[in-house]
């Protein structure tokens, strides 16, 4: 008995327990959801470099940003965007696709499963002339039905091809264009058209930073949801959403115009199970006291009227960095195959992980330096008293 102590006490000082997260909280009222009083929010992040530190490609400056995170059964896929300079290969740089992926999300454990971005460019598979042809990013993955949808922005510059043949663009006119895939690596382009069908305009309008979700309890029976930003002629106009049955169809004449969203480029979820109906969550950003941008969520109950809680946005925990990667921005949350449901723990609490592009600034020189960390949150609802 003696010895069995003395070989436990041993252990115990050879492997000290690990502190636990130091996580940053805060509870904001919501005094426009009658059946909620409150939500109170628990994160860390876990550095600014914890998920993506890829300073070099092809031997030159590298970036990465524009995350999305998806849980896949067993582990958590990363999508994103960043440079890759393929040496060699024709025209093989430029803003691309990657996955990373990790067991349980945390920090220091993503690993990119295969050196080589998800899909090569139109230009680099030897079809320049194509609509497609340009640069990709801001990949967005859901899995339903057993089926991988993965939508980027395509790159579509004036004088370039457009997706309708034969007709060229008069103005920017970037395309949301469309991946398939059975394992959630292996891609199939649907390379006819970009999803976005029917425009009014389509020489001169370009479509930008999309965001979609999966939405089952759609009362029209269009539960793919797109949101996407638009210029036309290049002047932003805002952001519309376009329900659709068919994920390779949005009709541009049934859009809603409105969506009032803080930042582009961010993701979407839901907390399918909150009191009064399902609430939605949209990660992104905003400043702090101290001058940073800190990772941030919106709430709404419609998916187009969005609002923070009455104190003002949350404040999540974000980059400590005080060098070249300060900033938190194009955010992704983990949600269950991408559609967009949280994962529910029960007692009105959800988890996920999420993700940063961390930089100075969200564009210009300071994108050279950008890289991407992972943080995670949980947050509780806590329902009104009844009477």
């Amino acid at each position: 008995m003696k010895d069995s102590v003395l070989l436990l006490l041993f252990a115990l000082m050879a492997f000290p327990a690990q502190a636990a997260p130091a996580y940053k909280q805060s509870t904001l009222h919501f005094s426009n959801l009658p059946e909620i009083e409150s939500i109170s929010f628990k994160s860390v992040f876990h550095g600014a470099k914890s998920a993506v530190n890829r300073p070099l490609t092809g031997g030159e400056p590298a970036y990465d940003y524009s995350v999305h995170i998806i849980r896949d059964g067993d582990r958590y896929r990363m999508y994103t965007g960043g440079r890759w300079k393929r040496p060699g290969m024709e025209r093989a740089d430029g803003d691309h696709v990657m996955q990373y992926v990790s067991p349980a999300g945390a920090g220091g454990t993503w690993t990119m499963p295969r050196d080589r971005p998800e899909f090569w460019n139109g230009a680099e598979q030897g079809k320049p002339g194509e609509w497609y042809a340009g640069n990709c990013l801001e990949p967005e993955v859901m899995k339903v039905n057993g089926t991988y949808y993965l939508y980027t922005q395509v790159e579509i510059t004036k004088g370039g091809p457009i997706d309708i043949p034969g007709r060229k663009a008069a103005a920017w006119a970037d395309r949301i264009q469309l991946f398939t895939s059975r394992n959630g690596s292996d891609w199939t382009r649907f390379a006819a058209r970009g999803v976005v069908v029917n425009m009014d305009a389509p020489e001169s309008t370009a479509l930008h930073h999309q965001e979609l979700v999966y939405v089952p309890w759609d009362k029209d029976r269009r539960p793919f949801w797109l949101y996407v930003g638009v210029n036309l002629d290049g002047v932003f106009t805002g952001y519309s959403r376009i329900r659709s049955a068919d994920p390779r169809s949005f009709d541009w004449r049934l859009r809603e115009k409105g969506a009032a969203f803080s930042q582009l480029g961010n993701q979407l979820a839901y907390a399918r199970q909150a009191p009064g109906g399902p609430l939605f969550v949209r990660i992104t950003f905003t400043g702090d006291a101290s001058g940073r941008h800190v990772p941030s969520l919106q709430f709404s109950r419609d998916g187009m009227a969005w609002f923070s809680g009455d104190e003002g946005p949350v404040l999540l925990d974000g980059s400590k960095d005080n060098d070249k990667n300060r900033n938190c921005y194009f955010l992704g949350i983990s949600t269950i195959d991408g559609t967009g449901e949280m994962e529910y723990l029960g007692n009105n609490t959800y988890r996920a992980i999420y993700g940063a592009t961390t930089s100075n600034s969200p564009g210009g020189g300071d994108i050279w330096y950008s890289e991407i960390g992972a943080g995670e949150l949980i947050f509780t609802i806590t329902p009104k008293a009844a009477g």
